[in-house]
C-alpha cells in the first residue's frame, strides 16, 4: 500500500524515492519484480499534486524468439487532490481526486499499480532485434500476390484458389 499522511507532507515542493516489491502492489504474478517510485509533491492550501516517475524491473519473453530478457519499464503519472474537485476523473496521464482533510491519508496505490501494469508492452521484442532504433532481422516469406519473391510454400494455396474460382 502506498499511502501518506497529509499532515506529514510539507507545504511547497518536496521529493521522495520509494523502492517497493511487486508483492506490495499485488502484481507479483506478472513479469514485474521491483519498482522504484520517484515522487514529487507540491502541497498548497487547497490542493496536493503528486507527480510519479515509475521505473519497474521486468523480465519479458520475446514474441519472436521466445528468449527471456530483462529490461526497465518506465512510466509517468500525476495525481491531483483538490478540496473543491466536483467530479473525480482519470485519463492516461493523470487523475483528479477529492482531498478530504479529515481522513488525513492520501493513497495512490491504485494509480501506481495501473501505471506499472500499463507499462508492460503488448508486443515484446528482444533488444538484439533493434539496431540504431530500427527493427532488424525479419525474413520476408510472402510480400504480396503480385510479387516475384514469394515463398514457394504458398504455390499450392494459389492453385486451390484458382480452381475454386473456376468452379
Amino acid at each position: 500500500m502506498i499511502s501518506f499522511r497529509l499532515n506529514e507532507i510539507p507545504k511547497g515542493l518536496s521529493e521522495q524515492i520509494l523502492r517497493i516489491d511487486a508483492e506490495d502492489l499485488e502484481v507479483a504474478h506478472t513479469v514485474i519484480s521491483r519498482i522504484t517510485l520517484k515522487l514529487r509533491f507540491n502541497r498548497q492550501d487547497d490542493h496536493l499534486r503528486i507527480e510519479c516517475g515509475i521505473a519497474s524491473d521486468a523480465t519479458l519473453v520475446c514474441d519472436r524468439s521466445l528468449d527471456s530478457y530483462s529490461t526497465t519499464l518506465e512510466s509517468h503519472y500525476e495525481v491531483v487532490f483538490q478540496h473543491d474537485a466536483g467530479e473525480e476523473r482519470e485519463d492516461l496521464s493523470g487523475s483528479l481526486r477529492r482531498l478530504d482533510i479529515s481522513q488525513n491519508v492520501i493513497d495512490i496505490t491504485r494509480e501506481v499499480k495501473d501505471s506499472v501494469l500499463l507499462s508492460i508492452p503488448l508486443k515484446k521484442l528482444h533488444p538484439r532485434f533493434y539496431k540504431e532504433g530500427k527493427i532488424t532481422d525479419f525474413q520476408v516469406l510472402f510480400t504480396g500476390p503480385d510479387s516475384e519473391t514469394t515463398d514457394s510454400r504458398w504455390d499450392r494455396l494459389r492453385e486451390l484458389k484458382k480452381e475454386n474460382q473456376r468452379n
